[in-house]
C-alpha cells in the first residue's frame, strides 16, 4: 500500500466509538437481596469495557481523589463508614489521549469504603463513556434498607438566654414556695420530666415547656398541704 492510500491513523475519540458499537446489552447479573432488583455488576462492565478497548487499542488509567470521609450509626447501633471520592480518567491510544471525571461513592462496616467508592466511579464512568444504558436506576449492590438505615436524628432547639433566664426565676420562686434548695428543686423537677441534661444552658425549648407545666400542674401551697397530711398520718 503506497502512502498516498494508506488510511489515517483513527484519533482517540473515533476509537472510543468503535469501542461503544461493540460493547452489546450487559445483563443485569447482580441482585439487591434487600430491595429486590436485578442490576449489571462492576465486574460485568469490567469485563466488557475490557474486551472492547483492547480490540481498538486505548488504555484507561484511573487516579481518585478523597472528597470526604465520614461515619455514621444505623439504627442497629452498627458505624458504617462513607468515603467519597472524584475518579479521573485518562484515555489514551499512547499518542493523544482525553480525560473524564466521575464522583463516587461508597460505604462499609470494615475497610472496603475506600475500595468501593473508587470502584463505583469506575463503573459509572464506563457506562457513560461507553453509553451502557438499562433500564432500572443502578444505586450499586450494596444490601441498604430503603432509608439507609440511618437514625434521622430531629434536630432539637436549645432555649435563648432570656428564656433561660425566665425559667431560672421561675423555679427559684417555686423553690422558695416549697422550702427547698434551689439545686435541689432543679434536680427534682428535672427528674420529674425524666430529662437527662446536665446543664440547663442546654434545655432544650421542648423541656423548657416541660417545666413550665409541671410548675402549673404541682403548686407549691397544693404540695405543701399533701406533705403536712401526709405527716400527720405517721
Amino acid at each position: 500500500m503506497t502512502e498516498a492510500t494508506k488510511k489515517p491513523e483513527l484519533t482517540v475519540v473515533s476509537k472510543i466509538s468503535k469501542a461503544m458499537a461493540l460493547i452489546h446489552g450487559v445483563d443485569k447479573d447482580g441482585k439487591n437481596s434487600f430491595q429486590h432488583y436485578d442490576f449489571q455488576s462492576e465486574a460485568a462492565i469490567k469485563h466488557a469495557v475490557k474486551g472492547a478497548i483492547e480490540t481498538v487499542g486505548i488504555v484507561i488509567s484511573p487516579s481518585y481523589e478523597v472528597l470526604q470521609q465520614y461515619d455514621r450509626t444505623t439504627q442497629k447501633g452498627a458505624l458504617n463508614h462513607f468515603v467519597d471520592v472524584m475518579g479521573t480518567f485518562q484515555v489514551t491510544d499512547g499518542t493523544s489521549s482525553i480525560i473524564g471525571t466521575m464522583p463516587g461513592s461508597g460505604q462499609d462496616t470494615g475497610e472496603k469504603a475506600m475500595a468501593k467508592a473508587c470502584t463505583s466511579a469506575q463503573k459509572y464512568f464506563y457506562k457513560q463513556l461507553f453509553n451502557i444504558t438499562d433500564r432500572d436506576e443502578d444505586p450499586d449492590s450494596d444490601n441498604s434498607a430503603p432509608d439507609g438505615g440511618y437514625q434521622n436524628k430531629p434536630k432539637t432547639q436549645r432555649i435563648t438566654a432570656g428564656e433561660l433566664t425566665v425559667l431560672e426565676q421561675l423555679v427559684k420562686d417555686y423553690s422558695t414556695q416549697l422550702g427547698l434548695e434551689y439545686e435541689k428543686t432543679w434536680a427534682w423537677i428535672l427528674g420529674k420530666i425524666k430529662s437527662k441534661t446536665a446543664n440547663l444552658k442546654d434545655l432544650t425549648s421542648t423541656e423548657a415547656g416541660q417545666v413550665k407545666l409541671f410548675v402549673k400542674n404541682n403548686p407549691a401551697a397544693e404540695l405543701l398541704k399533701r406533705q403536712e397530711e401526709k405527716e400527720g398520718k405517721q
